[in-house]
């Protein structure tokens, strides 16, 4: 017959002792280090809100294609000008209403009606 194991000896026995820090004798001991700056931390400003900004984010349900390419070719203008996408993307819709009847025969085009 096995013997049953008691958890009472778990119960009464002492707490563990912390382990005693680890020394190299490579690395000299140092006492710890102050705070490079004693001075409390400035409170961080809240962001702004996009609305305040006069920026806001739309959404479209577009062909994969279109989209990879829209983005790359963001993020070639971005690193070719290193100008926040969106101005690239403000620019972007400045030259698309420019050429809007192009962009209206094409679409015509791709959905046969052209």
């Amino acid at each position: 017959m096995a013997e049953r194991k008691n958890l009472s000896a778990l119960i009464t026995s002492p707490e563990p002792q912390p382990a005693s820090p680890v020394t190299r004798p490579d690395r000299p001991t140092r006492p710890d280090r102050p705070a490079k700056d004693s001075r409390p931390a400035e409170p961080e400003t809240p962001a702004r809100p996009p609305s305040a900004t006069g920026m806001t984010m739309r959404s479209w349900y577009m062909p994969k294609g279109s989209a990879d390419q829209l983005a790359a070719l963001v993020d070639d203008v971005h690193f070719a000008t290193r100008l926040p996408k969106h101005l690239i993307m403000g620019a972007a819709v400045n030259v698309l209403g420019r050429h809007r009847a192009e962009i209206e025969a094409e679409a015509r085009s791709a959905a046969g009606n052209g």
